[in-house]
């Protein structure tokens, strides 16, 4: 049985304020990991026993996995993560549905939309947990024309109550990127909430949210 302890508790309680059909972004702003909050959410959704599909960019979440162990984190108490993968070489999980190619985004939104709508009919309320999503927007060709068919894809899903997603965003890998890619996203969220870490603590901070009861809450670990 996985521990809890009051830094798990801490974080359990922000997941918890999220609403069904919100899109919460997760921001790493100071380059580093973000294999911590992912193993808190996943943790706290399957004790809450919530319907799990990770959407996993470029085998990021293979990377997230293997880091967290390392960092001393029990991942293998996660199970077996239901995934829908984009991209990548690596299976990890119970790869559920596979887009190799993501070359081509308008391609990639037709044929992701597809397979997310059957799992929404059939696995809803469903939380939705996208790994590596900045690596999407390099991986594919960088145009104004395909960053705003990548940002409409998931534009479309905000307030619908079948779902809630989370998307893990390092801000230092897109932060150049024109358009803004940072603030698109920004745009689009319900909430955000900026991760960094200052000398041996790590700040969690909600800048912004439609729950007016934890915007601009600060937590520390």
């Amino acid at each position: 049985m996985m521990k809890v302890n009051m830094r798990d508790t801490i974080m359990q309680k922000l997941w918890e304020s999220m609403k069904m059909g919100e899109i919460v972004l997760v921001e790493r702003t100071d380059g580093g990991d973000q294999y911590f909050g992912f193993y808190q959410l996943i943790s706290w959704a399957k004790e809450n026993g919530c319907n799990i599909v990770v959407v996993d960019i470029l085998d990021s979440l293979h990377i997230l996995m293997a880091k967290g162990k390392l960092a001393g984190l029990d991942v293998d108490a996660l199970g077996e993560l239901n995934v829908l993968k984009l991209g990548g070489t690596i299976e990890t999980g119970n790869v559920i549905g596979w887009i190799k190619d993501i070359s081509e985004p308008v391609i990639m939104a037709k044929k992701f939309g597809e397979t997310y709508e059957k799992l929404l009919e059939s696995m809803s309320p469903l939380l939705t947990v996208t790994v590596g999503i900045e690596k999407l927007f390099i991986a594919s060709e960088i145009s104004p024309q395909n960053i705003r068919v990548i940002i409409s894809a998931m534009a479309r899903y905000v307030g619908n109550e079948k779902r809630i997603s989370m998307l893990f965003l390092k801000t230092d890998v897109v932060g150049t990127l024109q358009p803004p890619v940072i603030a698109l996203l920004e745009d689009i969220a319900t909430t955000v909430i900026q991760v960094s870490r200052k000398n041996r603590t790590t700040e969690f901070h909600v800048t912004k949210s439609v729950n007016k009861e934890i915007e601009g809450l600060m937590i520390k670990i």
